[in-house]
């Protein structure tokens, strides 16, 4: 059994609302700008850990280990219930090392939806080479990386100036998979979402758990067909 100071403390996770107060404050037709909206709606509503996204610093891109923007533009495709969606593959991750994994990214019905972000970013960064970093964005000198620091600082910046307390990194992963709970998507599918092998994330990872579940069993009482006469 592993003892209770070996588990990892719950984190605080990024809301749907401190979400919005990025999308609210950030300039889009800024290349820098551009590029952290689009990851920070990527790793929020794709459960990703943000290493698995930007680079942690500018001389450390490894095209085994980061994904790069050759894998843009997506190729979008339709889901049996009209959704859209599309998968973005990268080389490596912390738990399947260079077996690497393929994200699901979903067109959310949100202002901060990732797919609408991605193909935003797409468009205002075109000129950046396709060996670049996936969230490298246009500067004066040609190019510029987006690092872990930079999205964390400018993020925090945001929030702090708004009132929000800063948030770590791995905020966006947990908020994204206490969000959808939220919103009634099954814990498996949260799970798979995440990349997560078990649903022991619920217990070991997601702050106020019981009340979430209330949530999201009430939501499938809502949502269930009356039964039939």
């Amino acid at each position: 059994m592993v003892p209770p100071s070996a588990r990892w403390a719950k984190r605080p996770p990024v809301t749907i609302e401190a979400l919005s107060i990025l999308y609210d404050n950030l300039t889009f037709s800024e290349p820098a700008d551009c590029a952290v909206g689009a990851a920070a709606f990527t790793a929020f509503w794709c459960c990703c850990r943000l290493g698995e996204l930007v680079i942690p610093s500018p001389n450390l891109f490894d095209p085994s280990k980061h994904v790069s923007r050759s894998t843009l533009p997506l190729a979008i495709f339709v889901l049996p219930n009209s959704s859209r969606a599309a998968a973005l593959r990268i080389p490596w991750t912390k738990t399947t090392r260079e077996g690497g994994a393929t994200i699901s990214i979903t067109a959310r019905p949100h202002r901060t939806c990732p797919l609408a972000a991605l193909g935003q970013h797409t468009l205002i960064n075109a000129n950046v080479p396709a060996n670049a970093p996936l969230f490298a964005y246009r500067a004066l000198t040609g190019w510029s990386p987006l690092t872990r620091q930079e999205f964390i600082s400018r993020c925090n910046s945001i929030w702090t100036s708004q009132g929000f307390p800063p948030m770590p990194g791995h905020a966006f992963r947990i908020g994204g998979a206490t969000e959808l709970l939220l919103q009634g998507v099954h814990p498996d599918v949260v799970a798979s979402q995440g990349r997560w092998t078990s649903r022991s994330f619920l217990d070991d990872r997601i702050s106020n758990v019981d009340t979430i579940m209330d949530s999201y069993a009430q939501q499938q009482c809502l949502s269930r067909p009356a039964p039939s006469v």
